[in-house]
């Protein structure tokens, strides 16, 4: 049983790295709309903050369209993203119809591109006033599109099936001898009637196989897959948020540490515990 529990082991680490690290690459605009919300300035500021988290957002759902189920069903075609939208019939005609079966023939890239082009022209036209928050801003957007290279990359590119044929044949064949060499001969001397060891393993390998097959695409529509369509709307609505100009922050006061040296975070909660627990004392008393 030793080498079967490093190749399946092995198998396990592997689907269960993936899975997270798919997650993980997932990129976030809400450090693009804290850039433009604090660096893009002047009478078109808003229009330009909105048009390139729109830009943001409609790159992502054009490039996980192609691995996710959910985002699939949501967006079958490039018609209901009109209708979401998320893009003008103008600018669903530049990018085509994002029905290519080819591996890489999506043009998910091309909004992130006009984001730069916007970004550019916005420094030109003094929108931009500083030369590191512009390089800031082109960074984060190129790190936004870097990110969903890498989602990309893990669908396109899975675990090799040969590898998950050999770990399943590994862990059935090992069982299946196990029910034969595991029984009792007619001349031994049964200790054991119900082999409770074989069972445990039983579960434990099956299960660790199970957890592999379950996280092995985390784009589908099981309930431990990535639920995307809630991340989406997440991020459009904090997005959008951060770059709109509704109300103006707090106003500037005091806080009540203003002048301390070594200010302290009261611990309410205990202190109201505390006293709770002293007016029962008393009570008794």
């Amino acid at each position: 049983g030793l080498p079967l529990t490093f190749l399946l082991g092995f198998y396990v680490s592997l689907v269960v790295k993936r899975w997270w690290e798919q997650y993980c690459k997932l990129p976030w605009p809400d450090n693009i709309a804290i850039y433009l919300k604090g660096l893009v300035l002047g009478d078109s500021a808003l229009l330009i903050r909105r048009t390139i988290i729109r830009y943001c957002i409609l790159s992502y759902i054009l490039c996980i369209r192609r691995l996710s189920v959910r985002l699939r069903k949501r967006f079958p075609t490039m018609e209901e993203i009109i209708r979401s939208g998320l893009i003008r019939p103008d600018e669903a005609m530049r990018i085509g119809d994002e029905n290519s079966p080819q591996m890489y023939g999506s043009n998910w890239w091309m909004p992130l591109k006009w984001s730069a082009e916007i970004l550019t022209k916005a420094q030109q036209d003094g929108s931009i006033k500083s030369a590191p928050g512009f390089n800031g801003l082109l960074n984060q957007v190129a790190t936004f599109r870097s990110d969903l290279t890498g989602v990309a990359t893990y669908g396109h590119i899975p675990v090799p099936l040969v590898y998950t044929q050999v770990v399943t044949l590994a862990v059935y064949t090992y069982f299946g001898v196990s029910l034969i060499g595991e029984q009792w001969l007619l001349d031994d001397e049964v200790d054991l009637y119900y082999p409770i060891f074989m069972t445990i393993k039983f579960l434990f390998f099956f299960g660790w196989l199970r957890v592999a097959e379950t996280l092995y695409n985390p784009f589908g529509e099981d309930d431990e897959d990535f639920e995307l369509n809630e991340l989406l709307n997440r991020h459009f609505r904090v997005a959008m948020n951060i770059v709109e100009d509704k109300e103006d922050p707090p106003d500037l006061q005091k806080d009540m540490f203003w002048g301390q040296t070594e200010p302290e975070l009261t611990d309410l909660y205990n202190k109201d515990m505390d006293n709770t627990a002293d007016r029962d004392m008393e009570k008794k008393r």
